[in-house]
């Protein structure tokens, strides 16, 4: 299976990353966990997928044995004094399909042997003939993933009638053969069902995508974005017939995640999945909710390569600072950037805000910027000129994180990777209908944004 499969269908799983260490910062770190912590909401990824009927048929086929049926003895049967054998002459093929619901013949070859004594005398004539089977078989799947079959007889047709002579008599044996194969069409309906049990299970292909999509991949190489997923229950909706194909959907039910930044790639691979959950409907078009975390250090580079070098101008001139060094972290439901200058004032500058989702720029902004109380304090006796709010409306100005390029990154990303071929004949094809960044929160892990996503999958399988 490809490296990066399923995300999707789909994105996420709760990355677990501790919190910058406390610096010896004027500002020190907090979080308001009680509104930043919050329930991670499960989605559900509907996955539309058909199985070609053609392919079931091959697979029936194959597996059904050729010699279906031998009473080798006159004596046993009650002493029917009768034996019998019953070969395939084709293949199953199927005649009719409604819902989940397959009707099917297959041709058979019969060769019968009857024991007849008369007068001391005993004869075994025996005679060669065709008939069709005919049965229905309705599609399920149990709660271990296997496909199964409920199969039963609706009957048969001559192709050509036995005919018996023993000399000149000729022995009516049709009512006979009849009987015969109207009592057994139950063992050969049981054939027909062990031959697809023993074919078909969607198991190896959700325990390879279960263990797949939970191997974290890089999304983003430029902003260092990470898509993890963590699956927690599958389910199923009954099958139903479309054209030449079975459809029905899966859901899997995850939690999911986007992060940027450095990430622990180890996971264990699990062998057992949970039990498949048979469920009426699950909506084509799904949503998830994305929790997109920028850590503080990517947030500080990607602020450096924007502000670092900046200069200002303070009282028209008469003093001038530079902007040399920058770190960001949080501070209850601010985001708090420490700045280092040069110039007329060198050392460091808290600035904090709260960071907000600007849905025309597509980044994640700064409002109510203002400077740390402590810092105010300082200013009063070191540079009180720094108190007048160019600083903070410059950085407010210029201050921006490109979540909506993460995001595109992140979209392009996992299209390619739902685009592909899952294994053997099993093809993927994936749509991201819309993304939409929601809230910002200040949270231990980073800037977490709370990411609104509208997507569609379809699995096809063919060639099983």
């Amino acid at each position: 299976m490809k490296k990066n499969l399923i995300f999707f269908i789909l994105y996420m799983a709760f990355f677990k990353v501790s919190a910058q260490k406390k610096g010896d910062y004027a500002v020190e770190q907090s979080y308001k966990t009680e509104h930043v912590v919050f329930e991670k909401k499960p989605s559900i990824i509907s996955i539309p997928f058909d199985i070609s009927i053609d392919d079931i048929q091959k697979q029936i086929n194959q597996n059904m044995p050729d010699l279906i049926y031998e009473d080798k003895s006159f004596e046993d049967n009650n002493n029917d004094e009768f034996k019998v054998k019953v070969w395939r002459k084709g293949n199953l093929e199927f005649t009719g399909i409604q819902n989940n619901v397959l009707s099917y013949e297959v041709p058979l070859k019969i060769w019968a042997q009857k024991r007849i004594s008369a007068f001391g005398v005993s004869q075994a004539p025996d005679t060669q003939f065709e008939i069709k089977l005919r049965f229905s078989s309705k599609f399920f799947v149990n709660n271990d993933y296997a496909i199964q079959t409920s199969t039963n007889s609706t009957g048969f047709e001559w192709i050509t009638k036995p005919v018996m002579k023993a000399g000149f008599l000729e022995i009516p044996v049709a009512p006979i053969i009849g009987k015969l194969i109207a009592n057994n069409q139950t063992m050969f309906a049981n054939q027909i069902d062990q031959a697809i049990n023993s074919s078909f299970s969607l198991k190896p292909y959700i325990l390879e995508a279960w263990n797949t999509t939970r191997k974290p991949f890089i999304a983003s190489e430029e902003y260092n974005t990470w898509v993890k997923i963590e699956p927690q229950e599958v389910f199923l909706t009954p099958f139903k017939t479309n054209g030449k194909s079975l459809k029905a959907t899966v859901g899997i039910k995850i939690v999911a995640e986007t992060l940027v930044g450095v990430i622990d790639q180890q996971f264990e691979e699990t062998k057992s999945i949970p039990k498949l959950k048979i469920v009426e409907s699950i909506p084509e078009i799904f949503e998830l909710s994305l929790y997109n975390v920028i850590t503080y250090a990517e947030a500080t580079k990607i602020s450096k390569s924007m502000l670092v070098g900046e200069k200002f101008e303070f009282k028209k001139g008469k003093y001038k600072i530079e902007l040399t060094d920058m770190d960001i972290y949080g501070a209850e439901e601010n985001l708090v950037l420490k700045i280092t200058t040069k110039g007329s004032f060198k050392g460091d500058i808290y600035v904090k805000g709260i960071p907000y989702y600007d849905q025309d720029k597509k980044m994640v902004l700064l409002k109510n910027t203002d400077l740390d109380i402590k810092t105010k304090n300082f200013l009063h006796k070191a540079g009180a000129w720094l108190l007048e709010g160019t600083l903070e409306k410059k950085i407010e100005q210029d201050f921006g994180l490109p979540v909506e390029d993460i995001i595109t990154a992140a979209k392009e990303s996992t299209l390619k990777a739902l685009n592909t071929e899952v294994t053997k004949g099993v093809m993927m094809k994936a749509e991201i209908l819309a993304i939409e960044p929601k809230e910002i929160f200040v949270n231990p892990l980073g800037l977490l944004a709370v990411v609104n996503t509208k997507a569609k999958v379809e699995l096809n399988v063919k060639g099983l």
